[in-house]
């Protein structure tokens, strides 16, 4: 097999997949560094990209983690999904790193994409809670009310939506509008 052979770079990026789910992220982390220095086809590249910095947030490396998102928008594929979640899971690894205001800034982008409905509505809980971390509680309920009407159908996360709305409500004194969210 030759290094530079897009079928061995697949083969090498599929090999890191069930890792992370093992629980195996350096070895994941290892087959994504080996996929990127073969220097497959942009798709792929974006891809191991994303699963490498994914499993660099899952282990805690942050900073590893918006690297790697970084990288995989840089190529700017066309395809709004694989952006979408480049920037929605740097805003994760920023809000780890406690740069809400940047974290806030990819959520914003997620949203502007407007991307299916499961992302999107992340995109906006994501958003809402580090809203209340800053403190604006009604930008948070906003985003919220956002997330609650993208997640009626899933009733377990619409119930914690509804539950982290009114935890917002309560800090600004809405004790009706918190009861009525906890009912």
């Amino acid at each position: 097999m030759q290094l530079n052979d897009s079928g061995s770079c697949s083969c090498q990026c599929r090999a890191g997949f069930a890792k992370p789910d093992l629980g195996d992220y350096k070895m994941a982390i290892k087959d994504y560094n080996t996929t990127i220095r073969l220097k497959p086809s942009k798709t792929v590249l974006t891809f191991a990209y994303i699963k490498r910095a994914n499993a660099k947030l899952d282990s805690g490396d942050n900073n590893g983690a918006i690297e790697d998102y970084n990288g995989a928008i840089r190529l700017q594929l066309k395809s709004s999904v694989i952006l979408t979640v480049a920037y929605l899971n740097r805003g994760l690894a920023r809000f780890n790193m406690g740069d809400t205001i940047g974290a806030i800034r990819d959520y914003d982008v997620v949203i502007r994409l407007k991307p299916k409905n499961a992302v999107l509505a992340s995109a906006y809980v994501h958003r809402a809670i580090a809203k209340s971390k800053l403190g604006d509680n009604i930008g948070a309920i906003n985003d919220y009310d956002d997330t609650i009407r993208l997640a009626l159908e899933n009733t377990d996360f619409a119930a914690y939506i509804y539950s982290k709305r009114a935890a917002a409500k309560l800090e600004i004194c809405d004790n009706i509008g918190a009861i009525e969210d906890s009912d």
